[in-house]
C-alpha cells in the first residue's frame, strides 16, 4: 500500500471508509491483474536501477514469480513479461559492466550479488 492509501501526503487523515473501500476494491480485482500489476512494477524498479545488484534480484524474483503464475496469466501478459525480463537481463549485463569500471557502489545496493533463481525456474 502507498503512503497516499494509509492516509500519508496528499490526503485527508480520512474517514474509517477509506480502508474499506481500499478493501473492497482488491476484493472485487481479478487474481490475475494483481499479478500483472506486482510484476510489471518489478520490472519497472529493475529497469530504474539497471546496473546495479538490486536490479538483477528484482529480475530473477519477477522470473520465479513468474514460473509460478504463467498458468494464471493470459497468454499475452506472460509474452509481454518474457519480452521485458530478456530485455532488462541484456541491458542488466551490459549496464553491470560499465558499473564495474566505477570505484564506489552506489548507495543502498546490495552487498552481495545475488544467486541466480535455480534452472527450473528460469525462463
Amino acid at each position: 500500500m502507498s503512503t497516499t492509501e494509509q492516509g500519508g501526503a496528499g490526503q485527508d487523515q480520512g474517514s474509517a471508509e477509506d480502508p474499506r473501500e481500499y478493501v473492497r476494491r482488491m476484493r472485487a480485482l481479478p487474481a490475475d491483474q494483481v499479478i500483472r500489476d506486482v510484476l510489471f512494477s518489478l520490472l519497472n524498479a529493475a529497469q530504474v536501477k539497471l546496473g546495479r545488484k538490486d536490479a538483477r534480484l528484482l529480475i530473477d524474483v519477477t522470473t520465479v514469480a513468474h514460473e509460478h503464475a504463467r498458468p494464471y496469466l493470459p497468454g499475452e501478459i506472460s509474452r509481454q513479461i518474457d519480452q521485458v525480463v530478456g530485455q532488462l537481463r541484456m541491458g542488466q549485463v551490459s549496464a553491470e559492466g560499465k558499473a564495474s569500471q566505477k570505484e564506489e557502489p552506489e548507495e543502498n545496493d546490495l552487498g552481495r550479488l545475488p544467486t541466480p533463481p535455480s534452472a527450473g525456474t528460469s525462463a
